[in-house]
């Protein structure tokens, strides 16, 4: 057992992406997730003068029945928390707009 424990590993795919994921800054690190989970939506971040501004547009053109329910053309926020609760209420109004209809 003791042999198994010194054995050498070899590194693999996987491990190259961790050290890469290790390497980027954490905002970049939050504008990866968001963008990986809000995948139809362009996702950004500015820095203003008045600090960081986390954006989300959608990458389509919203219908007449979305911007009704509520579906917004640009999302804001200060954090990407804040910008990632905003755009679960996003999603939940395209889906019930898409559930099953009478």
């Amino acid at each position: 057992m003791s042999e198994l424990l010194r054995a050498p590993v070899e590194p693999t795919a996987h491990d190259a992406e961790i050290r890469a994921w290790l390497r980027l800054d954490v905002r970049d690190r939050q504008l990866t997730v968001l963008r990986n989970t809000f995948r139809p939506w362009r996702i950004t971040y500015d820095l203003t003068s008045t600090g960081l501004v986390w954006r989300a547009e959608p990458s389509w053109r919203l219908t007449l029945e979305e911007v009704t329910a509520g579906v917004r053309q640009i999302v804001e926020c200060r954090n990407p928390i804040g910008l990632m609760a905003d755009l679960t209420d996003q999603v939940a109004i395209i889906q019930r707009l898409a559930g099953p209809r009478p």
